[in-house]
């Protein structure tokens, strides 16, 4: 998301994560998560004005807008790249009439849409997965912000040259790292739950100081499931050790594992949608 996909080395270890990315570009694919799928470009400038306070210079961020997904559906991730590159170079360059009479029409200017990068669904199992890491993983430090709409995931490279952590909630993506200039371990106990996640747990008890909680809501086409933990099918009803996961519909187990049965009985409401509930 925050990356040329090209970037990538095309080896079996990308699976692992063997792929170096920067903090800002690890920033900008969790604020997919955080937004509920779309894909938006980070700024480190939001304007720059002269000593008469005349604006030279106007970022403009795409805008997430849930309700106006289809209204420009047809976006081209590349052409987002495209602009963020076009925004650099004007900042470099003198300023022309043109840029300030777009500025002053800005008002009456129609908004750019952030294109959705993955779906609603993918976004809030994401969200999910993510808060059980600081709930019960290896981000529970977190817990002492006494707050329950916090995702992280920490993050330790081969042999603790890096340590991560990256976390949000609905309004704020932070991203802390630890490593050194030159490549070298850390040491053998620097991993990212020790060396990252107490700075951002530091950072982000004032970003979020008198915040109220955000929780992402729960969208359509989501399902729980009561699954054997071991297997991945549909628990039978005399599993002791079966847990409740959550899937999207289409991607739900259809079956247990010792019949190959059809296990799901759903029964649609009179809208057509499908219960969130299945067991």
């Amino acid at each position: 998301f925050g990356f040329d996909i090209d970037q990538l080395p095309h080896n079996l270890s990308l699976s692992l994560g063997s792929a170096e990315i920067t903090p800002w570009q690890l920033a900008r694919a969790y604020s997919v998560f955080a937004n509920g799928g779309f894909l938006i470009n980070p700024y480190f400038i939001d304007e720059i004005k002269t000593y008469g306070d005349e604006v030279t210079f106007k970022a403009e961020p795409l805008v997430v807008c849930h309700k106006c997904v289809d209204i420009e559906q047809d976006i081209d991730i590349n052409e987002i790249e495209m602009k963020e590159e076009d925004q650099i170079t004007s900042i470099t360059e003198t300023s022309e009439p043109s840029i300030e009479e777009e500025i002053e029409s800005d008002a009456n200017t129609k908004p750019i849409y952030a294109p959705r990068a993955i779906s609603a669904q993918n976004a809030w199992i994401m969200n999910s997965m993510t808060q059980d890491v600081i709930k019960h993983g290896t981000g529970r430090r977190a817990l002492q912000l006494n707050r329950t709409d916090l995702s992280g995931k920490t993050g330790t490279t081969n042999d603790q040259h890096d340590a991560w952590f990256s976390g949000f909630n609905a309004n704020v993506v932070t991203v802390s790292w630890v490593g050194f200039d030159k490549f070298k371990p850390l040491g053998s106990i620097e991993t990212g739950g020790r060396a990252a996640l107490p700075m951002w747990i530091d950072y982000m008890k004032v970003a979020l100081e008198g915040m109220p909680e955000s929780i992402m809501e729960r969208p359509e086409g989501l399902v729980n499931v009561r699954i054997d933990p071991v297997t991945g099918e549909l628990a039978t009803a005399n599993n002791p050790d079966a847990i409740f996961e959550v899937f999207r519909i289409e991607n739900a187990p259809k079956s247990t594992a010792e019949s190959n049965q059809p296990d799901i009985f759903l029964q649609e409401s009179d809208s057509g949608s499908i219960p969130e509930q299945l067991f």
